[in-house]
């Protein structure tokens, strides 16, 4: 659960998440593996859907008809959490600001739909997958019911009630903070240049930062120090 402190509250970015949190949430996000459906890549993601399932929720109504705070189902974020990664990576590694904007836009858009279908069933939405069977099954119900045009007419408005609400700025969540605070501090996002890093993306803690830890730095120190020490040796010689 999140803290419901209001010192805390203070601290967290749109008083959501603390920034140890997102940057946490992210990394998480961005080494997940591709696909995740590979057995052998199916614990990373149960540890990952363990740890951040508890942010990704929406408001729903339970079974006695309540509305009430829920976690996204874990199939939702089965098909969510790829997108988040690749998204993600592609910010990362995307040199044109244009670009990375519209990468930012789309990964905030996509999870605001994600959680305006799961709160509102009834929206249609033509962006959704689902959406021609969806009309599909709605014209099938129509036929069986032997509605008449006037009564298919307004059976499809109440279809579409409210599809206004994806063009409504979304409230906020803890995905959304987290993406906004990256969205904010794109200077510290950095691919770390060791050939050999397994998980290169990272957040610089210090200015000109290029290696995410000392082991990927190594190298690089070494074959500068060769080449100072060759170049060296060599005006040596020269004398």
């Amino acid at each position: 659960m999140l803290s419901k402190s209001p010192k805390k509250a203070a601290d967290h970015v749109l008083g959501m998440l603390s920034v140890q949190e997102i940057q946490s949430l992210l990394m998480d996000s961005l080494n997940l593996p591709n696909p995740i459906d590979y057995p052998e890549h199916r614990p990373q993601f149960e540890r990952w859907l363990k740890r951040w399932q508890r942010l990704f929720t929406f408001r729903g109504e339970s079974e006695d008809g309540e509305r009430r705070t829920m976690q996204v189902p874990r199939d939702q974020l089965e098909r969510f959490a790829p997108k988040a990664r690749t998204t993600l990576r592609r910010i990362w590694n995307e040199k044109d600001a244009r670009q990375r904007d519209w990468y930012f836009y789309r990964l905030r858009d996509d999870y605001n739909r994600l959680l305006l279908r799961l709160e509102h069933p009834y929206l249609f939405d033509v962006t959704d997958t689902n959406a021609v069977a969806r009309l599909a099954e709605f014209d099938r119900e129509s036929e069986a019911r032997g509605d008449d045009l006037t009564q298919r007419i307004a059976y499809f408005d109440s279809f579409v009630a409210g599809a206004d609400l994806f063009n409504d700025v979304p409230r906020i969540c803890p995905f959304e903070a987290a993406v906004y605070w990256l969205q904010m501090n794109q200077k510290l996002m950095v691919y770390c240049a060791g050939p050999m890093c397994a998980a290169p993306f990272f957040f610089r803690s210090e200015k000109g930062q290029r290696y995410c830890s000392p082991e990927c730095a190594d190298p690089a120190r070494k074959d500068a120090k060769l080449k100072w020490w060759n170049e060296n040796r060599k005006k040596k010689s020269a004398h």
